[in-house]
């Protein structure tokens, strides 16, 4: 089973508050050509309004951001987990010579509500977000359907979304539900360590036919040899509920660490965790401090 494949749970809300994302704009006539640089998705092929999944890497081939990347009219708007505009940013001037591209840290502009695809479709479909001064995305933070709304006036959306049935959630309830759908989160499951295979995603995020950009030889050659040491994979633990941050062994061998928990009953957990290459197959089992632990 893929990471990106969600467990079927039942949980209460579908609206969650996030006063705190990455937002940055990349902006200039030669925006496109940069970023595409910088990037391992085909931001060239996306038409405006439209975007796709994307990591930011450097030289070696190391993940130094995670990000949706939007086609705006100026350029590209890159969202986010918090804390990534900076690196990116100064990525993007390192790489800018006589560019005309300016990249613009908006994050501190925006509140953003993620919408679960099960919210009602009165609040998905029917909302005009421009009336409370806000623009949606669509995103997989949540599973295919999410929203991610950005406004500066983030009372105006909590009322619409009271309005219309749908109590609001904080951040901590909105890890939980992204836990259960299987999307990692950059600076709490991987970070500028890993390589882009070792995120698990590829499909969703990886173009091996875009051309050249910063750190392709690495992904390349790690798509041939499949030599991966580790990766991001789904856990089901039953006993204690475990830390994040708690390790997982097999045959007296650490095989794993456990990044984001979602607990779902009261001896019964859901994790995205680090597995050693022994431990990247469904089924595969292992143990840590008062509880078990099986890829799914």
């Amino acid at each position: 089973m893929r990471l990106d494949n969600t467990i079927e749970i039942t949980f209460m809300n579908t609206i969650f508050r996030l006063d705190e994302v990455t937002v940055l704009d990349v902006v200039g006539d030669d925006a496109q050509t940069i970023l595409h640089n910088l990037t391992t998705n085909d931001v060239k092929a996306l038409q405006q309004g439209f975007g796709c999944e994307t990591f930011i890497t450097e030289v070696r081939g190391r993940t130094i951001g995670h990000v949706e990347a939007y086609r705006t009219a100026d350029g590209f708007r890159l969202i986010g987990a918090p804390g990534q505009a900076e690196t990116i940013a100064n990525q993007t001037e390192k790489y800018t010579i006589t560019e005309d591209v300016k990249p613009q840290d908006r994050s501190g502009d925006f509140t953003a509500f993620v919408i679960h695809p099960q919210a009602s479709s009165s609040l998905r479909d029917e909302t005009d977000w421009t009336q409370c001064n806000a623009i949606a995305f669509d995103t997989q933070w949540l599973g295919t359907g999410t929203l991610v709304v950005l406004t500066e006036t983030p009372g105006a959306v909590e009322q619409v979304c009271v309005s219309c049935g749908e109590p609001v959630a904080d951040q901590q309830a909105f890890h939980m539900a992204r836990v259960q759908a299987g999307f990692p989160w950059y600076g709490i499951d991987f970070s500028e360590k890993n390589l882009p295979q070792e995120v698990n995603r590829i499909e969703q995020t990886i173009s091996f036919t875009k051309g050249c950009y910063l750190g392709q030889e690495t992904v390349a050659r790690l798509d041939a040899l499949g030599q991966v040491q580790k990766q991001l994979v789904r856990w089901q633990t039953e006993g204690s509920i475990p830390a994040p941050g708690s390790e997982v062994s097999s045959a007296n061998k650490v095989v794993g660490r456990l990044t984001s928990l979602c607990s779902t009953a009261e001896n019964q957990a859901i994790a995205i965790g680090i597995a050693r290459r022994s431990h990247f197959d469904p089924g595969s089992a292992a143990s840590g401090e008062g509880f078990e632990a099986v890829v799914r």
